[in-house]
């Protein structure tokens, strides 16, 4: 199951039912939180989307980030981890895929599963395996995407055209929820399983962690109309927020038992509820404030019902928390 689950998150799922980790998708789903980091001097929110370090595998190798100017580079070292692990994630750019439902705007980074390699007489091709699906904050509806492409269209859709934005950097240095340093300007990137020394790397203390309290805090913060300005793209970190709470929200639901009450039943609904409508809010919270008509009490009060919907919801998905844990072990 990863309808729902975040351009990065639906294709690290894929690469690890790859490897057979059982329940892969449900173990994504039982970490979601939300933490984020307001205080940065550049004025962009930082977002955490998960509570432990999904870039770790269960044989003590980790998936870090590796960078190349040059695609001869970056396929040598993909063909290296097809070769000793059957498949690799790459970084992809989301307008330059072939299969995407928006080719306009900016090129944000995606993961992308490739699982296959051949080199026939029509030259060298790669399978690859998008599971992205979902309601973009467009309107329009990513559909999921398997088969085979070519050299030069590998090369076109990985390699990044222009400067990196910061926003763009620090998704991917927190894609796995804590920070695992992506090399900054490169054209190209993909991540190699390695041996790596497993540290803590808690989040710093400045940051806000839980969901609960992280909702309070960034509705406070984004009902400043110059906050909206300055990050409009933390709209899309929220719209990825709600995507990821929305998914672990269905996701536990199904281990709710026949028992539960109603209320806990009313409570996970209305959680739902709240974070379907908050991509909507603070689009047109955005728009309004790039008119110079700010929204505070729209944004705080969003904010404040979603962050009691979802204290509600977390209590009422406590058991099931632990049930699907145990069966993604």
């Amino acid at each position: 199951m990863t309808d729902g689950l975040s351009c990065y998150t639906a294709n690290l799922a894929a690469y690890l039912e790859h490897h057979g980790t059982p329940g892969a998708a449900d173990a994504i789903a039982v970490s979601v939180r939300l933490a984020v980091d307001l205080r940065r001097p550049d004025g962009l929110v930082a977002v955490s989307h998960h509570d432990r370090p999904l870039d770790r595998m269960g044989d003590g190798t980790r998936l870090t980030y590796r960078g190349h100017q040059d695609f001869g580079g970056f396929r040598a070292d993909l063909d290296r981890e097809l070769r000793r692990y059957g498949c690799a994630l790459v970084v992809g750019y989301s307008t330059q895929l072939p299969w995407a439902a928006q080719r306009e705007g900016t090129a944000a980074p995606h993961f992308l599963l490739v699982d296959g390699f051949e080199d026939g007489s029509e030259g060298a091709r790669w399978h690859v395996e998008d599971r992205f699906t979902g309601l973009m904050t467009s309107g329009q509806h990513q559909e999921p995407f398997t088969g085979w492409i070519g050299e030069p269209e590998l090369d076109r859709l990985t390699r990044r055209d222009g400067p990196e934005p910061v926003k763009h950097h620090l998704r991917n240095t927190l894609a796995f929820g804590f920070e695992n340093p992506a090399p900054a300007g490169c054209r190209h990137l993909l991540l190699r399983r390695q041996s790596r020394p497993v540290h803590p790397n808690p989040l710093p203390p400045h940051w806000v962690t839980g969901t609960v309290e992280a909702l309070g805090a960034l509705g406070t913060h984004l009902a400043d109309s110059d906050a909206l300005v300055r990050d409009p793209d933390v709209v899309d970190d929220c719209w990825a927020a709600a995507q990821h709470h929305l998914c672990s929200h269905r996701c536990l639901g199904r281990y709710l038992g026949r028992t539960t009450s109603g209320r806990s039943h009313a409570a996970l609904e209305e959680a739902v509820k709240c974070w379907e409508k908050l991509p909507r809010t603070l689009r047109f919270a955005a728009t309004s404030a790039r008119r110079g008509r700010s929204r505070p009490t729209l944004v705080r009060s969003a904010f404040a019902e979603l962050a009691e919907r979802e204290h509600e919801a977390a209590q009422a998905l406590t058991g099931a928390v632990l049930v699907a844990a145990g069966a993604s072990d």
